[in-house]
């Protein structure tokens, strides 16, 4: 059976570790068993090894949606608007994101996910985007399951995984992508311009998208089918 993980998810500092049942689910429904991966503390001399170990029990892995990423990691300093970072989810998240990409592992990033993908590769974002930007949509919305329309790019990975060129999708970030990494192109944008979705112009088996398509996958197979490839892509690599 093709397993999938999980990466570690922890929201506050000082905070539990915890997991979504929504994405336990939407990888159960993909026929692959979901590893829910546990957090390393930081600087256990250990550290290393057992990233390792973790990463060799999974087929593939899911970066979870969480706080904000500390800006130092893209150069900047902390301003007023962004969120508390919790610097062990920092730590493991870019860890393991390392590790995935040096063994060709597939993986979806999703929400936080995504911003991790781009800040690992040379990146940034906006720390706040009402505050920098503006936006012509609210990408704040925690409490509607559906909140604008993205539109997906045409030849795209995404596109072709989940068939249409507009998916209806969740919208609870005050984050996104401002500088896009080097390797990565866009796969979906929203209708005022965010970037929603990115993936690798060399092919590498790796989608991230901003909003959570696990909430939406009960329901929508458009958002399965991004659980359905990631456990197929898995399958072909294993």
């Amino acid at each position: 059976m093709i397993t999938i993980g999980l990466s570690p998810n922890r929201d506050l500092k000082g905070g539990p570790d915890c997991m979504p049942w929504d994405y336990v689910r939407a990888v159960l429904r993909a026929g692959a068993l979901p590893l829910i991966l546990p957090m390393v503390p930081e600087g256990h001399s250990g550290y290393g090894a057992f990233l390792d170990r973790m990463l060799s029990k999974v087929d593939g892995i899911v970066f979870t949606g969480g706080p904000d990423i500390h800006p130092a990691h893209y150069g900047e300093q902390l301003s007023p608007q962004c969120k508390e970072p919790v610097s062990e989810r920092d730590a493991i998240d870019l860890a393991l994101f390392e590790r995935v990409m040096r063994a060709g592992l597939p993986f979806l990033g999703i929400c936080r996910g995504l911003q991790v993908c781009n800040v690992a590769l040379g990146g940034s974002l906006y720390q706040d985007l009402p505050a920098q930007l503006r936006p012509g949509i609210d990408h704040q919305q925690p409490e509607v399951l559906v909140a604008h329309e993205v539109r997906v790019e045409d030849n795209s990975l995404l596109r072709r995984v989940t068939g249409t060129g507009h998916l209806p999708v969740t919208s609870r970030h005050h984050q996104a992508i401002k500088a896009l990494a080097p390797g990565l192109v866009v796969s979906a944008r929203s209708g005022d311009g965010i970037i929603e979705a990115v993936e690798f112009e060399n092919g590498h088996p790796g989608l991230c998208v901003q909003w959570h398509p696990e909430n939406l996958a009960g329901e929508d197979s458009r958002h399965q089918a991004l659980f359905d490839w990631l456990a197929q892509a898995a399958a072909e690599r294993a």
